[in-house]
C-alpha cells in the first residue's frame, strides 16, 4: 500500500460547495486535496444549474417572440433546434472538467480521481492512494431516488434529460429542486 498522504483537508466533490470551501482553506495555507470519482465540476457547472439555464433561457426567449408577435416583433419561425441548442450548451460544459483541475493545481490543490473509501475517521482510501486529513469534508451532491411508482422505469432523470440527442414531443416533470425547471419557466 502507498505511503499516506497528509493533509489538513480533503474534499470529496468538486462542485460549487465544495469549491468554495477548498479555496477559502487554501487561500489561509492550510494543505489540501480534492477527490472526485466523477469528471470534475459537479452538478451546478456540469449536469444541473448552468446547463438548466441555457434550455430554460432558450424556452424563455421562444415564449417572449411568440408573445409579442403582432406587437411589433415577427418571430413566426422562432423555434428551438433542440440538436444545436445542446450542442451549444456542450461549448460551455465539456470544457469545465479540465478547466477546473487546472485551477485546483495553479492553487497548489492535490487533485485525486476516484472513488474516496473511509478507512479510519481521518484517513480515505483513493485506488492505491491514502489521504489523511486533519479534517474531511463530504461535499458530494446528491443522486435522484427512487420513487417506487409504477412506471418508474420509464423516468428519465435531470441529468439523461440534460444530455437528450432529441427532445420527445410531450414532456411530464417530476419532482422538483433547483435543477428541475418549474412550471412557469417553461410556460408563459
Amino acid at each position: 500500500m502507498a505511503a499516506k498522504r497528509q493533509f489538513d483537508l480533503v474534499v470529496i466533490g468538486t462542485g460549487s460547495a465544495a469549491t468554495t470551501a477548498l479555496s477559502k482553506c487554501r487561500a489561509a495555507g492550510w494543505s489540501v486535496a480534492v477527490v472526485d470519482c466523477r469528471p470534475f465540476g459537479g452538478t451546478c457547472a456540469l449536469r444541473g444549474c448552468d446547463p438548466k439555464k441555457v434550455l430554460v433561457g432558450a424556452a424563455a426567449l421562444i415564449d417572449w417572440v411568440r408573445r409579442m408577435d403582432g406587437k411589433g416583433i415577427h418571430g413566426t419561425d422562432a423555434r428551438i433546434r433542440w440538436s444545436e441548442l445542446m450542442r451549444f450548451k456542450r461549448t460551455f460544459t465539456d470544457p469545465v472538467p479540465e478547466e477546473r483541475e487546472k485551477s485546483f493545481a495553479k492553487a497548489g490543490i492535490d487533485s485525486f480521481h476516484g472513488v474516496a473509501r473511509f478507512t479510519d475517521p481521518t484517513q480515505l482510501q483513493v485506488g492505491e492512494e491514502v489521504l489523511e486529513g486533519r479534517r474531511i469534508l463530504i461535499a458530494a451532491g446528491a443522486k435522484p431516488q427512487k420513487l417506487h411508482i409504477p412506471g418508474e422505469q420509464y423516468l428519465t432523470t435531470s441529468e439523461q434529460f440534460l444530455e437528450l440527442d432529441s427532445l420527445p414531443r410531450r414532456i411530464l416533470f417530476v419532482g422538483g429542486g433547483y435543477i428541475s425547471p418549474s412550471s412557469a419557466e417553461f410556460v408563459g
